[in-house]
């Protein structure tokens, strides 16, 4: 694997050896310049040169700078995150972790000054001195940062990245820990939502022979309000129709959160945040109608508001501004149905690259949440390990200070099977051991809103052609992959405390060697095709859409552990350490069912199968799609409120 020798550097002290420091022997001199180790992507080959980019073109970036006793923060927040440690839950403010482990003033001002000798425009330095922002010419960077700037082909996307490492004098080398910008990553960051996706061929093929088709069904409200006929498939031909899109109040019920939260425990006194690109201007009034409508009333003043950095950028690379304000959507409206008495705190960078790592930033110095919500990612972990690095600092720095940081796992299974990796992969930042990574689900609820059941989230698509008498499926059941729960096993991260003996060795040392951080932790509904109906402006008007993807199972978990930590004396913080251990009974384990369990498209166009994700996969214990699976209604609120575990790895231990 790729990135086999950073993880195994990490294994003799911990993971802070991602940063990869410069090493010279006490007898030598020090070197002119050194290198910033991991500043070149494992794509910036010779085989994907595409050419240079202009000279004169600006580009913005930000140069972090290492953390004092990194190995030392890093300890500490394991201490406060863990239970049974008698520094559980003591966590620091902003300012105490600054004080402590945040570079100095000098090393900000001698970074600063060599930029600016360079030529570069410095723009600010980043609250706790994390980085300093600049920006310069393509031709002033490989000046400053030996950077030999070129373009790759790569996923699609012409992408800027330098040649080879780059390089600083050891005075400032010795306090830099990545330059961010340098290598285009924007591009590959994307947010992890699905809608469900007719197949217009389908219809094409079914106009032409319309006495094989069916007559049109409509989509359920529960599951298996309506069914389809459909060619034979796994011993039957009437599937249930898709899901319309869950309202809140189904999913409360579902989850079993409804009567604690109708008695009070409903997140008051939490704060959220939802941290994505850009801001949709209708926000406000979306999520509020949305509530309105789905019984829970207005939002009470002052409990929404936001934080949006501008200019807004990188537009074009990131995939236009509309795309992120459907996440935004999902991540504000999901996270209020399952915490209607939370504050929602929206974030929204200013672009989808370095905006999101500085409003991460901006989060943790103010300690603006207790809980943070991110459904965006990369696709794999084939990223510069100097900008994991850098990353990581801050989610080190979120747990020392009691601060939960949640990502959506991905939606596309091993990121392989869709083509978007060279190799099986979770992906970052999900797979950093100080997030807590939600992986997804399919859910049947009642015709009660009722929970009947729940798979892993991997969905296949076989397609009926109905030009043939009989129709028959253009491939046979389960059909082509749709789209996935990411998860697997990192080739970054070595296994963290809190997963030894619960996770699997078949899973935490697949690539052999060590064992190694596996992804997800948890998991809630993310399957399109079981979906949440979801509110907000298009075009100058309301509109409800069915969405889902692990930007959907993310804000939904995010809202129930605002739930849970409203009877807590202390906030959860970073939870995985608590999560690993809680009593049976916490989580509803998700495993496979007995028969294959498919829907029909309500025109009788595909059949979709569940618990299909690429070469991922379902198992009693915990698993690569769902982790040790989904909340547990009020058993699940108890335990984390309580604090209750049954030692380490309590209820979930289990090796295959």
């Amino acid at each position: 694997m790729r990135h086999t020798l950073i993880r195994r550097a990490a294994l003799a002290v911990g993971v802070s050896a991602l940063a990869l420091p410069f090493a010279a022997s006490a007898a030598q001199a020090a070197p002119t310049r050194q290198a910033v180790s991991g500043s070149t992507p494992a794509w910036a080959t010779p085989a994907n040169r595409a050419g240079n980019p202009s000279s004169s073109q600006r580009v913005d970036v930000q140069v972090f700078l290492k953390l004092r006793h990194t190995a030392s923060a890093e300890r500490f927040a394991n201490q406060v995150s863990t239970p049974g440690s008698k520094q559980y839950g003591k966590y620091l403010t902003a300012k105490q972790f600054n004080a402590r482990y945040a570079p100095t003033a000098d090393s900000v001002r001698t970074v600063r000054n060599f930029l600016r000798q360079q030529g570069l425009t410095v723009d600010g330095v980043g609250q706790g001195n994390r980085y300093v922002s600049a920006s310069g010419t393509v031709a002033e960077l490989n000046k400053a940062f030996g950077a030999d700037l070129h373009t790759y082909s790569y996923r699609g996307h012409k992408l800027r990245a330098p040649g080879k490492q780059a390089t600083l004098p050891a005075n400032v080398g010795n306090l830099v820990l990545s330059v961010n910008g340098l290598a285009q990553t924007g591009p590959l960051r994307t947010p992890f939502h699905h809608k469900v996706v007719s197949n217009s061929s389908a219809a094409k093929t079914r106009s032409a022979a319309p006495k094989a088709a069916p007559a049109p069904a409509q989509c359920s409200n529960f599951w298996g309000e309506h069914n389809q006929t459909m060619p034979q498939a796994y011993g039957r031909t009437e599937f249930p129709t898709y899901i319309c899109g869950y309202g809140t109040d189904q999913l409360q019920t579902a989850y079993g959160v409804k009567k604690a939260i109708a008695t009070g425990t409903n997140g008051a006194g939490t704060t959220i945040a939802i941290v994505d690109a850009y801001a949709s201007p209708t926000m406000q009034a979306d999520a509020d109608q949305y509530a309105v409508d789905n019984g829970q009333g207005h939002y009470a003043k002052g409990q929404y508001s936001e934080k949006v950095f501008k200019p807004f950028d990188m537009q074009g690379e990131c995939g236009g501004e509309d795309g992120w304000n459907g996440e935004e959507a999902i991540d504000v409206e999901a996270a209020h149905a399952m915490a209607p008495g939370a504050s929602i705190k929206y974030v929204g960078a200013k672009n989808c690259d370095t905006g999101l790592d500085a409003a991460l930033n901006w989060i943790v110095q103010n300690h603006q949440a207790d809980i943070v919500s991110d459904s965006w990612g990369n696709l794999g972990e084939d990223i510069p390990a100097s900008a994991i690095a850098a990353e990581h600092t801050i989610f080190v720095q979120a747990a020392a200070e009691g601060i939960g940081m949640y990502f959506s796992s991905g939606d596309s299974g091993d990121e392989v099977t869709a083509g978007n990796t060279p190799s099986a992969q979770p992906d970052y930042p999900a797979s950093d051991p100080y997030v807590t990574a939600v992986g997804g689900t399919s859910l049947a609820v009642g015709s009660d809103s009722s929970y009947g059941f729940e798979t892993g989230w991997g969905s296949t698509r076989a397609v009926v052609d109905y030009s043939q008498d009989p129709a028959a499926y253009s491939q046979a059941p389960p059909g082509e992959f749709y789209g996935g729960a990411g998860g697997g096993t990192s080739t970054l991260f070595d296994q963290p405390a809190y997963q030894q003996g619960v996770v699997p060795t078949s899973l935490s040392q697949q690539y052999g060697g060590a064992p190694a951080r596996v992804v997800p932790d948890v998991a809630a509904l993310a399957d399109p095709y079981t979906g949440m109906a979801v509110g907000r402006t298009i075009d100058g008007e309301y509109t409800l859409q069915t969405w889902g993807g692990t930007s959907l199972a993310c804000p939904l978990f995010a809202g129930i552990q605002a739930d849970a930590s409203q009877g807590r004396s202390t906030p959860i913080g970073f939870a995985n350490p608590l999560m690993y251990q809680l009593k049976a009974g916490s989580f509803r384990d998700v495993a496979p069912q007995r028969t294959p369990v498919a829907v029909a498209t309500p025109t009788g166009s595909s059949l979709v199968t569940f618990d299909r994700d690429s070469s991922l996969f379902t198992a009693p214990g915990y698993d690569n799609v769902t982790g040790v699976g989904s909340p547990n209604g009020t058993s699940y609120l108890r335990a984390v409120a309580s604090g209750s575990h049954r030692g380490h790895g309590g209820g979930h231990h289990r090796h295959h």
